[in-house]
């Protein structure tokens, strides 16, 4: 069983290196560096003439209608056509035949996908079925204050986690970000990280105070994935939410629930967390404190 997990995380991960990996992670990590290039440059926005009747508040409206307008298109969601990747693992009793039906795919497909001979299956083993998926994706506003910022207090606090994510850190400090045994750890070369096992809908949280790079759905391997930046050398990600409940661009503070824990594109119900420096993953371990 943890050698085929181990199997396929180590082809995502050279999939990672070649630079051809799930949609954005590679602009995300190079992107680190650079944290302030995340959005580009928006285009001033026409400013309307206001009419010799027309008052100067009403101009000012007219001229934030604008921009509201402008804005909002920018953030319209678009629909995109990815391909999905999910496991499923191999019971007693079970053949190619029946599972191809089930998931509603040929025999060859899934002897193509999973490099297998003669139709032999083990009980214990996960197959990949690989499919076409439309999903929609939300752009985040530029320069929009994350969620949460009204209130002086909360405005502060944004401005502090941002200036941590814009200088360079030699470590980070981690807290656990689900509470459960951890069932599979790290192996360099192999794995990305760390699953951390538990129900469907127990609480992910942000393992130190950040900023939202990424959350979304449909990447191969990942399912709704969650990156967090820390600083310019370090980012947290969680993989196979079955709810997100930030978004890109939100601040997020240690401790904070992110998502809730699911199998997305994984046989079992865990939260994979990876920690990367300068865009590679490393033990988590050392990072994080000793679960009580």
């Amino acid at each position: 069983m943890f050698s085929d997990r181990s199997g396929r995380r180590a082809g995502a991960l050279k999939t990672l290196r070649a630079g051809v990996g799930i949609v954005g992670i590679a602009a995300l990590v190079a992107g680190c560096a650079n944290p302030g290039q995340q959005q580009p440059p928006q285009p001033p926005q026409p400013q309307p003439e206001p009419s010799a009747s027309a008052s100067p508040a009403s101009g000012a409206a007219a001229s934030d209608g604008t921009q509201a307008a402008a804005q909002q298109a920018s953030q319209a969601p678009t629909t995109q056509v990815v391909t999905k990747t999910t496991w499923v693992r191999v019971r007693r009793g079970d053949s190619l035949q029946r599972i191809a039906q089930a998931h509603n795919v040929s025999v060859k497909d899934l002897e193509s996908w999973n490099h297998i001979k003669h139709g032999r299956l083990r009980t214990g083993q996960s197959l990949r079925i690989v499919s076409k998926q439309t999903i929609t994706v939300q752009a985040a506003a530029p320069g929009a204050a994350p969620a949460g910022a009204a209130g002086g207090a909360n405005a502060a606090a944004n401005r502090e986690v941002s200036a941590e994510v814009a200088r360079h850190a030699r470590s980070v400090t981690l807290a656990w970000p689900a509470q459960g045994q951890v069932v599979e750890g790290f192996q360099a070369g192999e794995t990305r990280g760390i699953e951390i096992a538990g129900k469907a809908g127990d609480p992910v949280r942000a393992a130190a105070d950040g900023k939202v790079m990424y959350a979304g759905t449909g990447l191969n391997e990942y399912g709704s994935l969650i990156i967090v930046q820390h600083n310019k050398d370090f980012l947290t990600a969680y993989s196979h939410n079955r709810r997100l409940l930030v978004k890109t661009g939100d601040t997020v503070r240690q401790g904070q629930q992110i998502a809730e824990m699911g199998s997305e594109n994984n046989d079992r119900v865990a939260v994979l967390f990876e920690v990367r420096r300068d865009g590679k993953p490393v033990d988590p371990m050392p990072y994080l404190p000793p679960q009580s």
